[in-house]
């Protein structure tokens, strides 16, 4: 007999249920609906659209942040209707939300990562018997280890980015590679200069929790981190743990923005918000804001009121002056029109063609090879080749990473040949993927 719902993740779009009535996809600008590898890279949104049409049925996209490409399609009869929940399940208002200017607290002598009224306000949890969670952009101890003297950053030998410093029981540092797992030990000197001044920078969800330990002894705290939660039910676990009262504070990474009901947290906060305003991605405000809001949205949910507290050095920037508005529509007009006047995505179309080989040189001249052979294609049906370029991380786990990007009329099929001709003439140890629409540009 054929079961009536299904629940799963985003490759349960691809289930093949006859009499198909509903499909739904909660928070759907998450950016995990996006299969970036291994192909096929595909967007569960885009395929539900398409097997609705197909099969009949209904789709509903549920989200208190909608992302910029579903949003455009509420446009003159686009695909999609827009139905808004007036207020929380609750019934409880949004949380208001307060904005620290940290070059505030710099001038006034606090050179503290902790700002001062975030610190009083955590102070006060325990007595009122309220709990509070605190996003930290990064999980580990330092997000890197660098010398003072030269400025020599230390990388992973594998990938193209710094190493992490992580801390054990007992004070014990090491190094860890977040995307290929290498690990090393530190070093006390730099092994570029030979200058003692080495030491970790930034901070981490350890260091932020041995900070508030030493600041607040009579806090306790819990992480929250993809290093905490590992093994089966890791997640649900630790939640349960911080939902029976086990701590007065969670401090977590981006993770501690999905939909959790937790309705004695009465505070949610987050230390460094320039990390995630100042990336370098078409996606950057977008996602930050959409973060920030479902991060708000944490506070408050049972009978006290909320609060967010969010520390920063750039209190203008339109994303923070939007979530203290609460002005979430206001914010997609904004980047609507100037995206649209850019012609950049939703109001065109993109297309990655991704690059890894062993051999830094053979990935290279495939890449080369590759882009003469679609150059024409493109010119005729009016798309723009911009690279071939090195990859943002350039090696990964020692591959060399090359990438193509294309830049064509929004709505338009991909200028590719078709069947495995894009593959034929690659080296048999350099590997291709092509991720039409790609989250990340």
């Amino acid at each position: 007999e054929q079961p009536l719902v299904v629940v799963g993740t985003r490759s349960a779009v691809f289930v093949p249920l006859k009499s198909l009535g509903l499909v739904v996809l909660d928070e759907e600008h998450d950016s995990s609906y996006k299969q970036e590898s291994p192909m096929p890279c595909y967007h569960a949104r885009d395929l539900a659209m398409d097997r609705v049409q197909r099969c009949g049925g209904r789709l509903v996209l549920g989200s208190a942040t909608p992302s910029l490409d579903s949003w455009i399609q509420l446009e003159n009869g686009g695909r999609l209707t827009l139905a808004r929940l007036r207020q929380r399940i609750s019934r409880q208002p949004l949380p208001p939300v307060h904005v620290v200017d940290m070059r505030q607290e710099l001038q006034a002598g606090h050179r503290k990562l902790i700002s001062r009224p975030l610190m009083e306000r955590l102070a006060a949890l325990p007595e009122h018997g309220e709990q509070a969670v605190v996003l930290v952009p990064r999980r580990g101890y330092s997000p890197f280890l660098g010398c003072r003297s030269c400025g020599e950053v230390v990388m992973c030998p594998h990938c193209d980015v710094a190493m992490t410093v992580h801390r054990g029981r007992g004070g014990h540092q090491w190094l860890r590679c977040h995307w290929c797992d290498h690990r090393a030990e530190m070093g006390s000197r730099c092994s570029h200069c030979g200058s003692t001044a080495f030491k970790p920078f930034g901070a981490g969800t350890q260091r932020v929790m041995e900070l508030l330990s030493e600041e607040l002894k009579e806090l306790r705290l819990l992480r929250f981190d993809r290093d905490s939660t590992g093994g089966r039910d890791g997640h649900r676990r630790l939640l349960a743990r911080f939902a029976a009262g086990e701590a007065d504070v969670l401090i977590g990474t981006q993770m501690l923005a999905k939909g959790m009901d937790l309705p004695r947290v009465t505070l949610a906060a987050v230390l460094a918000a320039d990390g995630l305003l100042h990336r370098p991605d078409l996606r950057a405000a977008e996602q930050a804001l959409q973060l920030l809001l479902q991060l708000a949205g944490r506070a408050g949910r049972g009978e006290r009121p909320g609060q967010v507290l969010v520390q920063t050095y750039s209190p203008d920037h339109p994303v923070i002056r939007h979530l203290v508005d609460g002005r979430y529509e206001a914010f997609l007009a904004e980047e609507m029109a100037l995206r649209r006047e850019a012609a950049l995505v939703p109001f065109s179309r993109a297309c990655l063609l991704r690059l890894s080989g062993e051999s830094a040189t053979a990935t290279a001249t495939a890449a080369s090879v590759l882009t003469e052979q679609i150059r024409p294609l493109c010119q005729e049906q009016g798309w723009l080749v911009i690279g071939p370029a090195p990859a943002p991380v350039a090696r990964v786990a020692g591959r060399s990473r090359w990438q193509l990007l294309l830049h064509g009329p929004s709505g338009a099929a991909l200028p590719l040949p078709p069947g495995q001709s894009l593959w034929a003439n690659l080296p048999r140890e350099v590997a291709l993927a092509v991720d039409p629409d790609p989250l990340n540009l």
